[in-house]
């Protein structure tokens, strides 16, 4: 029988001003070695665990608390924060909470300094965590200058560059393109073979599945089914496909344009020549590997990046020429992040800011309706900082669109959503479409891009490598896209 290192015992918490409790009589024994997915929709207590594991709950988030939980034999709220961190290696959902440097090697190498080891045994575990993760590229920049996903990747070599005894992860494979959620899974797995502890809370457990000992399913703060996948061999035949090479037409009075945009941050990353066009009313998904540019493009299209050259133009007018309230009114966009556009202290107050700095009829019956078909209704209240962090996109997403933009543009809209809200998202997508409202959604969920796009445009290196109709674009042939030259 297996040794247990993490145990539950009718553990309850209920945070401060919350109607309902986070958990409710959890009980959950942890096996050393075991490789446990937990999930469940959005609120379900999944996040909740992930803190109650790493001591946070009695120490950060203000809340009741009942039962016990033990690391080790030992209650968890009577051991220090920093002999916890030995312990467990930690991947949070919102990784840019968790950074405390500028640059990649040192946040790597942050925790190890505070450890007895040398500078030769520092650096030979980061060289030896940057192999594994295969981020040799980007090992030497700013945090500021990657991608989102190139920040999660980072926030994953911190947490098991000291191959610690447990490995808590909060939606790890969020924001990452396919190739490096491969190089992540495959890490995990052979960490877990050599007797490391791997914890993971998800929405999407499927991935898991291949890896998992077993499966727990959340609802509401209870455990209410649990899943012993039947491991399979993974099949590595590669189908064939043919790629569809397509000249799309654009009409030339399109909505948005961008003509020869060029940009870099350094040697290290370049935009090069880009030129699309969107009409008015379409949906064009976005698609790349992780530090492609998509979101470096996003930034350069709303302003908040300068180009060296080239334009954007919305109705055949150069963004360069009007106010930032005249974009504010053209251009909606939702952060990967979140917490970066949020500036009120009440959900209710977010929701109206953009409509209410532009000077536009604040209808409340509105916001009761959309808060309610969204679930953010008994939110409203709330400071946005303190809800969840799939509560907290949909909140970013009303924010955005309460207004009604001409252009709205979603960057990883999905992520760390359960399935009712990304079916919520796409229906509200639909309804803007219909209304005319061009869109640019950025994604590494094909599916989902299958489901509302129009049509697909790759990036790779800063460069457009192709544009798809959604009808001729194979999700099974994705990658092989990227090697061939299909443009507008």
């Amino acid at each position: 029988m297996k040794e247990t290192t993490i145990s539950f015992n009718n553990f309850s918490f209920k945070y401060l001003f919350r109607d309902q409790p986070a958990l409710v009589d959890f009980n959950l024994s942890v096996s050393r070695g075991e490789f446990l997915v937990i999930t469940g929709a959005s609120g379900s207590g999944k996040s909740t665990i992930c803190y109650s594991m790493l001591g946070l709950l009695e120490k950060f988030y203000e809340g009741e608390k009942q039962g016990n939980l033990q690391l080790n034999d030992i209650e968890i709220s009577n051991s220090q924060t920093s002999e916890l961190s030995k312990l467990i290696g930690y991947i949070p959902q919102r990784i840019e909470n968790s950074f405390v440097t500028p640059y990649v090697f040192s946040e790597i190498a942050f925790s190890l300094e505070y450890q007895k080891y040398t500078k030769s045994e520092i650096m030979s575990k980061v060289h030896s965590v940057v192999k594994d993760l295969n981020i040799q590229k980007i090992f030497e920049r700013k945090l500021n200058e990657l991608s989102e996903g190139e920040k999660q990747l980072v926030a994953i070599a911190a947490a098991i560059v000291n191959k610690p005894a447990i490995i808590i992860a909060d939606e790890p494979l969020a924001n990452l393109d396919q190739a490096n959620k491969k190089i992540i899974l495959e890490t995990l797995y052979q960490l877990n073979k050599k007797g490391k502890t791997i914890i993971i809370a998800t929405h999407e457990y499927e991935e898991y599945l291949q890896f998992a000992s077993r499966v727990i399913k959340m609802y509401m703060g209870r455990i209410v089914d649990e899943i012993l996948p039947k491991k399979s061999p993974i099949s590595k035949t590669k189908k064939e496909k043919s790629i569809i090479t397509t000249d799309v037409d654009i009409d030339t009075t399109a909505k948005l344009s961008v003509e020869n945009l060029n940009f870099g941050f350094s040697n290290e990353f370049q935009i090069s020549d880009i030129s699309f066009k969107i009409n008015e009313g379409q949906v064009l998904a976005l698609v790349g590997d992780n530090g492609s540019g998509k979101t470096t493009l996003l930034k350069l299209i709303i302003g908040l990046h300068k180009q060296k050259n080239g334009s954007v133009k919305i109705d055949n007018i150069d963004l360069k020429s009007l106010s930032w309230i005249e974009r504010t009114q053209k251009i909606g966009v939702v952060f990967q992040n979140p917490d970066v556009q949020f500036f009120e202290e009440k959900t209710i107050d977010e929701i109206s800011l953009i409509s209410r700095n532009l000077g536009k009829e604040i209808i409340s019956d509105d916001i009761i309706i959309n808060s309610r078909q969204s679930g953010l209704e008994k939110l409203l209240q709330y400071n946005p900082h303190s809800l969840s962090h799939g509560e907290k996109r949909r909140l970013a997403f009303l924010s955005t669109i309460h207004h009604r933009p001409e252009v709205l543009i979603l960057d990883e809209i999905t992520s760390g959503l359960d399935d009712n809200n990304k079916s919520w998202i796409k229906n509200q997508i639909e309804t803007l479409k219909a209304e005319g409202t061009t869109i640019i959604v950025i994604s590494h969920n094909m599916k989902w891009v299958h489901e509302v796009a129009d049509e697909v445009l790759g990036l790779k290196d800063g460069q457009i490598k192709f544009r798809l109709p959604i009808e001729q674009f194979d999700i099974d042939s994705y990658t092989d896209y990227f090697e061939s030259s299909i443009k507008e």
